[in-house]
């Protein structure tokens, strides 16, 4: 008994002792930079105007009009300007936070198109969606950017996202962060809008 005592307390001080040098070692490896550093406050800021434009679209009631497409196209090149004069090193954190922002965009206009109960008020809706691209449109040609080409916004659609290897690593951001079942109701309300395009005139960028 004494024997299976000892042995207890033994067990006990060994695993207490690897805490503690755990804990002593996660420490110095914070020091040491081994563990994610804290955001850098530039892309803090930028990821804050991302945001706040998301926000301001989700309590916009009602179709869109070409003046808050202007202020939208305002944001974007405001968030674009900041990017511009960051480190090389950051640019891809902030093409995350911007796919982020565009998955969250993109879901919220799929849960409103879905939650319509009739075929008639789907297609209201997406004729709305798609008045508030033309606007989208319009406002880049306004601001100086021919057909709305940005090149840099990963916004929109298949074939409306930018250069390939922007929709390469857009397609697995994607897939790393949503399910089966997510992205293939994100699938199915992309292909009701390219459809609707088609249907009334307008050509896929």
């Amino acid at each position: 008994m004494a024997s299976q005592n000892n042995r207890r307390r033994w067990w006990l001080g060994a695993a207490c002792g690897l805490v503690v040098l755990l804990v002593g070692s996660a420490g110095v490896a914070w020091g040491l930079g081994w563990f994610e550093r804290p955001e850098d406050p530039r892309v803090i800021e930028i990821g804050e105007m991302m945001q706040g434009m998301l926000e301001r679209e989700r309590q916009r009631q009602g179709p869109g009009t070409f003046f808050t497409a202007v202020e939208r196209v305002a944001g974007i090149g405001a968030i674009a300007l900041k990017a511009s004069v960051l480190p090389e090193n950051l640019r891809p954190r902030i093409m995350e936070l911007g796919f982020d922002v565009m998955m969250q965009h993109m879901g919220d206009r799929a849960d409103l198109y879905f939650a319509l109960k009739t075929a008639e008020e789907r297609e209201q809706f997406l004729d709305q969606e798609l008045s508030q691209m033309d606007f989208m449109r319009s406002a880049f040609e306004a601001a100086g950017q021919p057909g709305g080409d940005r090149g840099e916004r990963p916004e929109g659609p298949r074939g409306m996202r930018g250069s390939q290897e922007r929709q390469n690593r857009f397609i697995k951001w994607v897939i790393d962060r949503t399910s089966p079942a997510e992205r293939a109701r994100l699938e199915e309300f992309i292909t009701v809008i390219e459809r609707r395009m088609d249907a009334t005139g307008r050509a896929r960028r």
